[in-house]
């Protein structure tokens, strides 16, 4: 048996392939099709998929007349309950053939958590003059991939594509490192995948972003590198840091990235694998352990660093002048 077509090929669910009209039982049996083949998309059903179900144009501006069902804009119609789905749903039907969702859209569909978005991020190819939907943000791109598409439920980007997407349309580099570390963060993205898509973008200013967060989440301690929190120690005019220390305590060996000994400053820089559970619980000892033998310690997560690195700065000054170190006129030349 046949079974109407939802977006990209994607079969509709539904009881029947022709739905039969005329008695009360037919019209009640209708009814009950129709919201069934709607029920998996938000209680939407595109005009598409009830010209499969033969529901005729006639039989639509009755239900809607009658208040059953109601337009939810051009291409389709709200005959079910909504949920969180639902401005998705019109989303996809509305903007047009090959649409998906896609950037933070995608991944809250994927199950993010911890982010929002104001608007629904749609992206369709190029050239395919994709149709505009209030509260919709369409992105029509030479970026998009078929191979890329999950079709199973509401089409959508895979989560690593969806990542680099959304951070090429963060407005903020801030936010941009938010859409990369929290899907990694949260398991929905794997490193391997996300190499894979941030591999994929040739041209584009967030371009060296994009491979410093992946250097971030791919190797976490040293990610950020030595040389590049050196030369920026140096252009606040702080004095040139002591590099790693190892120390011994009792739960074993721990080393500190970077510390000033003369004036009892220890900065940590963590990477997206220090919010594991284990690791947390290393870190909190390691720095409880500097700060009872009367260390000031700075924890900077790596990313942050990156794109916004100025408060943390100010905080390391802070705790360098504490330790008695007073800053100069004259500040060192900016080599490595």
């Amino acid at each position: 048996m046949r079974y109407p077509q939802g977006p990209h090929g994607a079969p509709v669910a539904t009881m029947l392939w022709r739905v039969p009209t005329g008695s009360r039982d037919s019209r009640n049996e209708r009814r009950e099709v129709v919201a069934s083949a709607a029920a998996s998309q938000g209680g939407v059903i595109s005009h598409q998929q009830l010209d499969a179900l033969g529901i005729s144009w006639s039989v639509r501006r009755a239900e809607t007349a009658a208040g059953r069902w109601e337009r939810a804009g051009e291409q389709c119609l709200q005959v079910g309950p909504p949920d969180h789905t639902t401005l998705w749903w019109r989303a996809i039907f509305e903007v047009g053939p090959a649409a998906v969702l896609d950037g933070p859209t995608a991944l809250l569909a994927a199950g993010l958590k911890t982010i929002t978005t104001d608007v629904v991020h749609v992206a369709a190819p190029k050239s395919r003059n994709p149709r505009s939907y209030p509260g919709v943000r369409v992105h029509e791109t030479r970026r998009y991939r078929a191979e890329d598409v999950i079709t199973a439920g509401i089409p959508r980007t895979r989560p690593a594509t969806a990542a680099v997407h959304a951070a090429l349309w963060a407005r903020t580099d801030r936010e941009a490192a938010l859409f990369v570390m929290a899907p990694v963060q949260q398991r929905l993205v794997a490193v391997p995948d996300l190499a894979e898509a941030v591999a994929l973008v040739k041209r584009d200013r967030r371009r060296p972003l994009l491979r410093g967060l992946l250097i971030d989440v791919s190797e976490g301690l040293q990610a950020l590198g030595e040389r590049d929190f050196a030369l920026a120690c140096r252009r606040r005019g702080y004095p040139k840091p002591d590099h790693q220390e190892m120390r011994q305590l009792p739960t074993g060996r721990v080393y500190y990235d970077s510390v000033w000994k003369r004036y009892g400053v220890k900065v940590e820089i963590h990477g997206a694998q220090h919010l594991d559970v284990a690791a947390a619980t290393r870190d909190a000892l390691k720095t409880n352990a500097a700060s009872l033998e009367g260390a000031r310690v700075i924890v900077i997560p790596n990313h942050a660093f990156r794109t916004a690195p100025e408060p943390f700065l100010d905080q390391i000054g802070t705790a360098l002048r504490a330790g008695g170190w007073r800053e100069t006129s004259q500040r060192p030349p900016l080599t490595a």
